[in-house]
């Protein structure tokens, strides 16, 4: 009996001399396998439907424990991801971490949907790719249960504050006065007496109204701030990605890739 899901091509890993084993992330199984049979064939009905980054309906059967790619047809390709390599690195760390924050027979709806609409920022280049990058990570991070607490100060509670750090492993806020009476006005080791890691970042206003801009917006309106180039964006994007591959706790192969080819850009 044939089956149908709209999904998108989270990675396409070559088998034997020219089947492919598709990684799919669907909004109602969360990520699947696929086997396409013959797909790195030119000849291949199925091959415009196995590419990186395609969103397509995808026609399957079951036999063996195995999910059987039989035909389909494409719903979005974003081909311009492929005319800049900046912005296809970019797009190849964000599905990465798709796969990462999804599961096997779980919902991923919202996951689907905010990485389409990230495949579709890069593409069309409606923002910086720093911020882009930083807002799915922050959007991962929640996605996966790590959701930081933004509001205020952990310890005296104040919400504005000239200088305020990110509190990477407890995942909240500390002001620049109670981290100096905290720390004596002194560096704080890298190991605090529980063992727990300490990971302070520095972050101005902009940086942390970003941030909470981030983990509040609903997903229509995620990407709808504007943060201008230079420390602001450095800090907000810094803070961002050590937030998430802490609370990972992992790397990953596109992330180095990518800010390697953003180094020789």
């Amino acid at each position: 009996m044939k089956k149908a899901v709209d999904g998108l091509v989270l990675r396409e890993m070559p088998v034997g001399e020219n089947d492919k084993l598709l990684t799919v992330l669907t909004a109602g199984e969360g990520r699947i396998y696929l086997t396409a049979k013959g797909a790195r064939s030119m000849r291949s009905k199925v091959m415009p439907i196995c590419r990186l980054f395609t969103y397509a309906n995808l026609e399957y059967y079951e036999k063996n424990d195995r999910r059987w790619l039989s035909g389909g047809s494409v719903n979005e390709c974003f081909f311009g991801l492929n005319s800049d390599i900046e912005g296809f690195s970019l797009a190849s760390y964000v599905v990465q971490v798709a796969a990462e924050i999804t599961g096997e027979g779980v919902r991923a709806a919202e996951i689907l949907r905010m990485t389409l609409n990230t495949l579709y920022c890069i593409e069309k280049k409606q923002k910086p790719y720093g911020q882009i990058k930083a807002v799915y990570e922050l959007f991962a991070a929640v996605a996966s249960g790590f959701a930081p607490d933004l509001g205020h100060c952990s310890v005296c509670g104040c919400r504005n504050h000239g200088q305020f750090w990110l509190d990477v492993m407890n995942g909240h806020l500390i002001c620049g006065d109670c981290l100096g009476k905290r720390s004596g006005n002194l560096p704080l080791p890298e190991v605090d007496p529980s063992g727990a890691r300490n990971i302070l970042l520095p972050l101005d206003p902009s940086a942390t109204a970003s941030l909470r801009y981030v983990c509040e917006a609903p997903l229509a309106r995620i990407f709808a701030f504007s943060l201008t180039e230079g420390e602001s964006m450095a800090l907000f994007s810094r803070a961002a990605e050590t937030y998430l591959l802490n609370h990972l706790e992992r790397g990953f192969d596109t992330l180095d890739f990518y800010q390697s080819v953003k180094e020789s850009t």
